[in-house]
């Protein structure tokens, strides 16, 4: 497995039940919260959080899905990520 970087967009309460030791500084965008980390992170990652469901989807699917307030995570690319936070960032903040 490579180390090229991967996002998830987290739901805000799950990051501050389980995750702001490990991502501090995590940016929100409109009740999730995005983490970065390595392709190599993920399998330890999807061990030490079995209980959760990690989702692999388009742009357009996370999107619907987090509109609708479904629980991530949801694993992306960078260019999924560019394509996901604008639309849950205010106007005045782009």
């Amino acid at each position: 497995m490579s180390n090229n970087d991967l996002y998830a967009f987290v739901t805000d309460a799950g990051w501050q039940a389980k995750l702001t030791a490990f991502r501090p500084n995590a940016p929100l965008y409109g009740g999730y919260r995005l983490l970065v980390f390595t392709e190599s992170d993920l399998p330890s990652l999807e061990d030490e959080y079995a209980d959760e469901e990690f989702k692999y989807l388009s742009a357009s699917e996370t999107i619907e899905q987090m509109t609708s307030g479904a629980i991530g995570p949801f694993i992306c690319s960078i260019e999924q990520a560019h394509l996901v936070a604008p639309y849950f960032t205010p106007v005045g903040e782009l």
